[in-house]
C-alpha cells in the first residue's frame, strides 16, 4: 500500500485471507546496529587490522548521518523524479563495501575513502543538477568532518580521483581495488576495447574521465 497516494481500504472480504502485519520504519539505533554488525562482522576476518574493526562504529555513524542529511535535502519533483533516497541506498552502499580485502583497505583512512566511493556512486551520481551536485560535496565534507578530524588532505585527494572498481589491476581475476590513475585505467580500458574489437564488430569508445569513471 503506497502511504502517500492511492486507497489505504483494502476490502475485508479480501483482506481476510490474509495475515496483516504492520512494521514501522526502523529507527537509528536499529539502523546502528544493523549496519555496524554487517560491518565488523566482515572487517572481523581476513586479516584485517584491529584498528579498522574498532573503526567501524564511526564509520556507521557516518554513513547514516550522511543519508539523512541527503534524503532530507534533495526531494524528488516533476524533472527530479528519481530523487527518492532510502534504505536501499543505503544497503547499496555497505554492499559495496564488503568487495573490499585486507589487500585493499589496511587503515581507517582507507575504509573512508571507499565509502566516500561507495556514497558518490549511490547518491552523487543521481544528480543532475551542478548545482546539487556541488551542494552534496559540500554535505559530504561538512558530515565527514564532523565524525574524522584532520581529513582536509584525504578529501582534496578523494575529489581529484578516488575510483575503486574490480578491474584496477588489469583483466585477471577480479579484485575490488583503488584505481591508481587515470592513465592505468585507460590503458586497461583500452585493452579491454581492442580484446572486444578482435572478435566482435569495431567499438571505438572516446573513453575521457567521465566515461571512465562511470564504467
Amino acid at each position: 500500500m503506497n502511504p502517500t497516494a492511492g486507497s489505504f481500504t483494502i476490502n475485508p472480504r479480501l483482506q481476510r485471507h490474509f495475515c496483516v502485519f504492520s512494521l514501522s520504519f526502523p529507527g537509528a539505533e536499529a539502523l546502528s546496529s544493523i549496519y555496524s554488525s554487517i560491518l565488523s562482522q566482515h572487517l572481523g576476518g581476513e586479516s584485517f587490522s584491529s584498528a579498522l574493526q574498532r573503526s567501524s562504529s564511526t564509520l556507521v555513524q557516518l554513513a547514516l548521518a550522511l543519508h539523512q542529511r541527503v534524503s532530507s535535502t534533495f526531494f524528488p519533483t516533476a524533472v527530479k523524479f528519481h530523487y527518492i533516497f532510502n534504505l536501499r541506498d543505503l544497503s547499496n552502499i555497505f554492499q559495496g563495501i564488503l568487495f573490499c580485502t585486507s589487500n585493499c583497505v589496511k587503515t581507517p583512512v582507507d575504509l573512508l575513502k571507499i565509502y566516500l566511493h561507495e556514497s558518490d556512486r549511490v547518491y552523487r551520481d543521481k544528480l543532475v543538477e551542478e548545482q546539487d551536485i556541488q551542494a552534496f560535496d559540500k554535505l559530504q565534507t561538512d558530515t565527514v568532518k564532523k565524525f574524522y578530524e584532520d581529513m582536509e588532505e584525504e578529501l582534496q585527494q578523494t575529489r581529484e580521483m578516488n575510483l575503486y572498481c574490480h578491474f584496477a589491476w588489469g583483466l585477471g581475476e577480479p579484485r575490488y581495488m583503488a584505481v591508481e590513475s587515470w592513465s592505468s585505467l585507460s590503458k586497461i580500458l583500452l585493452e579491454v576495447q581492442d580484446s572486444y574489437n578482435e572478435v566482435n564488430a569495431t567499438l571505438n569508445l572516446v573513453l575521457f574521465e567521465d566515461a571512465m569513471a562511470h564504467m
